[in-house]
Parts: C-alpha cells; structure tokens; sequence
C-alpha cells in the first residue's frame, strides 16, 4: 500500500499512530511519500540542536517496518542532503534516488519513480517567504551564526529540462504527481476554498513565479490522476485532480 502526507517538519511525533492511524501495523510492502519539508536533515553541529539530534531522528525512523520517501521542501538543509558522500546517489524505483537510510529515499527532482507498480513524476522544491528573516539573522556561516537559508530551495535550469525530458520519454503521462508546491492553477483552486481572511494570507510570492507556471505547462499538458502537493498547510481536496496535504494520510491501493 501507497500513503502520502504533507510536510513532516523534522517532527517525530508525526510518525506515531494516534497522527498517522493504521501506522504501526505498515509493514516492508508499504512506502510513505512526504510532500517535501521533511525537515529531518535539517540542523547539524553549528546549531541548537546540531547533527547528533537529527541522526538519532532518522535512525529512529529507520526502524519503521515500511518505506520513506520525499520530495525536498524549501525547509531542508541542502548543503547536507546534497552531500554524496554522506547520503549518496543509488537506483531505486527505476531511476535515481538518494539514500538517507535503508529505508528513507529522497526523489529527484524532474524523475519518474515506478512505487508498487504506479508511476510518479517528482519534483521539489519551493520558495520560502520567511527567506529574509532567516538570512537577516544569519548572514554568515559559522558556529555562532550559522546559515538557515539555502538558495538550492528552487530548482535549476537543468532540473527544470530534466522535468520536460522524463515527462516527454512517457508521452507527457504518469498516474501521479508528487511536488512540494503547486500550480498557479491548483492554488487558485485553494484560494477560493478558504474563507475570505485565510484567503488573504495566501501569499503568492513573485519568486515563486517561474516555478508555479511550470507545474501550469504540466497541469495543462500532461495526464495523470492526481497531484499531491504540501508547503500550503492545507489539508484539502481541490479537485478529483489536485489534493493539498498537511496532516492527512492519503492511501493509494
């Protein structure tokens, strides 16, 4: 069985039974897919909470029975989740992931992943609007003021045409569509699901902008079955097409 949640946020709690139900009896044939945020590479020695916390976290989680996988969020320390050395690149799925932990695989950008025999098209990565407050304070990297902003949070040129190029090898169609954000077309969607003062804090910020109109040429262009997306924290069926996940488990047969 296929399971897909929001942003995890480095959050062990999240992964408990009374937040995910049915939890504790998901077993090796089960895989769980976070929308981006997985939060759990995050920190390392120069911070409060530094490496030794967050490896603890994901030695925990690798003694869960079933599969992790994610796509990166926007809150995601990616000078440590690039680092090969630390968490190299390996095949799974039918194409290229990387290896956290045994059972915990990050999806690559622009990719297509066969999971139980469905087919998903990945792709993280967002813009964080608390960008400069997170710079402001930290403008430099050091053990007394390290670095909580990382400009790999949006995609590459290369990551953008890799994206076209796996999507046009299977004729622009996959059953699902995993990504962090969304598309100026399924936000617009949310927008007018919430009441009119949540809908004023829905902030679409312009450096956003190129990767929104990107999810529209593959919302408009491509066939699939539905899109699960985070970042928004929202938990809400847009369409039978779109679906904004926070807390909820979604389950695919």
């Amino acid at each position: 069985m296929i399971y897909i949640t929001g942003d995890t946020h480095g959050d062990d709690l999240k992964f408990k039974e009374n937040n995910m139900p049915g939890e504790s009896a998901w077993t090796s044939e089960d895989t769980l897919i976070i929308c981006g945020d997985f939060g759990f590479i995050y920190y390392d020695d120069a911070f409060p909470k530094g490496k030794e916390h967050f490896d603890n976290l994901l030695d925990m989680l690798e003694r869960k029975k079933y599969n992790i996988v994610f796509v990166d969020g926007n809150h995601e320390n990616f000078d440590l989740l690039y680092d090969t050395d630390k968490y190299p690149l390996v095949e799974k799925y039918g194409n290229t992931v990387r290896k956290i932990r045994n059972n915990i695989f990050h999806l690559q950008r622009g990719l297509i992943y066969t999971i139980e025999g469905k087919t998903f098209f990945s792709f993280g990565g967002a813009y964080s609007i608390d960008k400069a407050k997170r710079v402001a304070l930290n403008p430099e990297r050091s053990k007394d003021n390290p670095v909580h902003w990382w400009p790999q949070e949006l995609p590459s040129e290369e990551e953008y045409a890799r994206g076209v190029e796996s999507l046009k090898n299977v004729d622009y169609k996959v059953d699902y569509i995993i990504t962090h954000t969304a598309s100026n077309v399924a936000l617009e969607m949310l927008k007018y699901t919430l009441p009119p003062k949540e809908r004023e804090s829905l902030i679409l910020d312009p450096h956003d902008m190129q990767l929104r109109s990107y999810f529209d040429m593959i919302w408009h262009n491509t066939t699939f079955k539905r899109w699960y997306f985070g970042h928004w924290h929202y938990d809400k069926h847009l369409t039978d097409k779109a679906r904004a996940l926070l807390f909820d488990v979604e389950t695919i047969n």
